[in-house]
């Protein structure tokens, strides 16, 4: 017989999302600066994935982090996923991940996909990428940590397990999924409370809160 496929996703696919859904986040770096030498800089960064999951950076010479990690290239990257009105909150997934950051030399193999995703994801870019003071910077995962909300899974993964994981087909469209069918759909939400759930008792109010595969 066939084995039944598992459709809902491990912490591993979870983490693999929330870095895939996003395209930017803060880039958490150790401060270089007189005065404040050792404290964390948070900064706010755009970002692509590469084939392996791994963060690409595209970034200015005379960036306070690109100087930070001229002495100390151990960095995390902080993100998560936004509500349909793009606001950020506790109760959304979130994924941090920390590593080594280096700069991509012009000529790797990679570059050129590189900058058509990024192009893609980030329009912008299209002005500085061949400027000779904006290089790649990967970000090289070596821990990985994920919360799935406020006061629900929070999980180390393995970089090699979320570097083999596929993020959710639907995440991209979840949060209008979940938008449309709770401002549209009220009463079929109603409908599989009673029918599909079993909620006998009387209910005040239903609401979708995520959609996934």
């Amino acid at each position: 017989t066939t084995p039944t496929p598992n459709i809902r996703l491990n912490v591993n696919e979870k983490a693999r999302t929330v870095a895939s859904v996003c395209t930017s986040g803060t880039l958490c770096t150790v401060s270089a600066s007189d005065g404040i030498q050792g404290a964390p800089f948070g900064s706010f960064v755009d970002y692509v994935l590469d084939g392996s999951g791994n963060p690409i950076f595209l970034m200015n010479e005379m960036s306070m982090h690109t100087i930070n990690i001229q002495s100390n290239n151990i960095v995390t990257l902080f993100t998560q996923l936004q509500e349909h009105d793009n606001k950020l909150g506790q109760d959304v997934s979130r994924c941090s991940i920390t590593g080594i950051i280096q700069k991509l030399e012009r000529t790797d193999p990679d570059v050129d996909l590189i900058r058509m995703k990024y192009s893609i994801a980030h329009s912008y870019a299209d002005q500085v990428m061949d400027s000779p003071k904006f290089d790649f910077y990967r970000l090289t995962p070596k821990k990985i940590y994920y919360v799935g909300g406020f006061g629900v899974q929070s999980q180390w993964v393995e970089p090699h397990d979320y570097e083999v994981s596929n993020p959710d087909i639907l995440a991209v469209f979840a949060t209008q999924m979940v938008y449309k069918l709770n401002r549209d759909h009220y009463d079929d939400l109603v409908w599989v409370a009673t029918q599909l759930l079993n909620i006998a008792t009387e209910i005040e109010q239903v609401r979708l809160t995520s959609v996934d595969r």
